[in-house]
């Protein structure tokens, strides 16, 4: 199977383990008071998975998953996902990720996509109770690549590329 095949495939599994995984975990009758602190961040990232793009962050204690949707070129989408974990307790906190990237791109000869694992190192500064930015740098790995030439079967590279990043977040509490 090409990796241009195999894609959507990959795609779909992720899609399905999103949706299941979170309903397992919500299954819990009551869960300890740390994992009751449950924050909305919404905001902009500047490099990483994008030249530009809108970060929207559900934090559940020291837990979060993160969606990002962004571009390189504006030629093309990036949609990134995450599951992070926070360290310590103050106002800066490391963390660490692991999750998915998926850039596509349209060019006047066609179209080609990449699917990467992603693991995002960040430091957040939480500057007051709303306001937070953070330095960041995602460790990439290509899983699939669907090229614009057809013919063109060469599987991804395993090189694990840094993309550093800057971000800034909105937050609240519902």
């Amino acid at each position: 199977m090409s990796s241009g095949r195999a894609l959507p495939v990959v795609r779909a599994l992720i899609f399905f383990a999103i949706l299941i995984f979170p309903s397992a975990a919500l299954a819990q009758e009551e869960p300890p008071r740390a994992l009751r602190d449950d924050r909305i961040r919404i905001g902009l990232s500047l490099g990483g998975t994008g030249i530009f793009g809108l970060i929207a962050e559900y934090q559940r204690g020291d837990w979060s998953a993160e969606l990002t949707v962004g571009t390189i070129s504006f030629r093309d989408v990036a949609v990134a996902i995450a599951g992070k974990h926070y360290f310590a307790s103050g106002k800066l906190r490391p963390a660490v990720g692991l999750g998915f990237w998926s850039l596509s791109a349209w060019t006047d000869d066609g179209s080609g996509s990449v699917f990467l694992l992603r693991a995002p190192i960040a430091l957040d500064w939480t500057m007051s109770d709303h306001h937070a930015a953070g330095l960041e740098v995602g460790l990439n790995r290509a899983l699939a690549v669907d090229r614009l030439d057809p013919e063109d079967d060469t599987p991804a590279r395993s090189t694990i590329v840094p993309l550093p990043g800057v971000y800034y977040r909105y937050g609240w509490s519902p």
